[in-house]
């Protein structure tokens, strides 16, 4: 039986990147908030290729519309495998100007969203005995943001619910993991802060999302390791 990956925020970057790769041997949700042509677009690539792909729109912020889609997906597609939480904001807003909304919708997306978004797939991987969940940090989580306070503490939060569900869960057969990507060539990664990431890499040059995903791959697949973050950030954070 073909496994069902469920990707948050896959109508663009990393996730899009994500969904493409998982979907060569995993039927897809491709979940997304606005973006449902560009979801539309990845749906198809991924049927392309011969497997099941489904298109959900849901507001991470709402916990209510998140287990509506969860229990669709478990009707539609017989439940989740592999949860991918990906969908993220990123404001680029100094905490001392940044608004009630900007921080909150930060927290509500970033990390609530994640935490409600496991919550939810959760009791159907613990009915099968197996699951994998692969949380998208980033750097910023693991060294701080200079730029965004909310997002870096955000981020960190993920990884701390990435050690805890691996303590909690690994003995059910479900594996959590992170990923910790550095500046990335996404639209959430602005042309104008690209030329000095590029000079910060040992690279020279930023992360391609279709190699995050390769490393979001390991985690989906995994049958050992459990609890751990991987740094994609092309040596930025040596």
């Amino acid at each position: 039986m073909t496994p069902t990956a469920l990707v948050t925020g896959a109508s663009g970057g990393i996730g899009s990147a994500t969904a493409r790769d998982l979907g060569t041997d995993h039927d897809v949700v491709v979940h997304y908030n606005s973006d449902r042509e560009s979801a539309e677009s990845v749906a198809a690539d991924i049927e392309a290729n011969g497997r099941e792909a489904l298109v959900y729109q849901c507001d991470l912020g709402d916990p209510d519309a998140i287990e509506t889609m969860v229990a669709e997906i478990r009707e539609a597609a017989g439940g989740v495998d592999v949860l991918v939480n990906n969908a993220g904001l990123f404001y680029t807003t100094a905490l001392e100007a940044a608004t009630d909304e900007e921080i909150q919708r930060t927290l509500r997306v970033n990390l609530e969203g994640t935490l409600f978004c496991t919550r939810a797939v959760l009791p159907g991987m613990i009915e099968r005995g197996e699951g994998r969940i692969v949380n998208v940090s980033s750097i910023a989580g693991t060294r701080g943001s200079p730029s965004d306070a909310a997002y870096g503490a955000s981020k960190a939060g993920m990884l701390g619910l990435t050690k805890s569900l691996a303590k909690q869960y690994t003995d059910e057969g479900i594996f959590s993991n992170a990923v910790a990507p550095g500046p990335t060539k996404t639209e959430m990664y602005a042309e104008e802060r690209r030329p000095a990431a590029r000079e910060r890499s040992p690279i020279d040059r930023l992360v391609d999302p279709e190699e995050v995903a390769e490393a979001i791959r390991l985690f989906a697949t995994t049958e050992s390791v459990t609890g751990e973050t991987l740094t994609v950030d092309g040596g930025i954070s040596l």
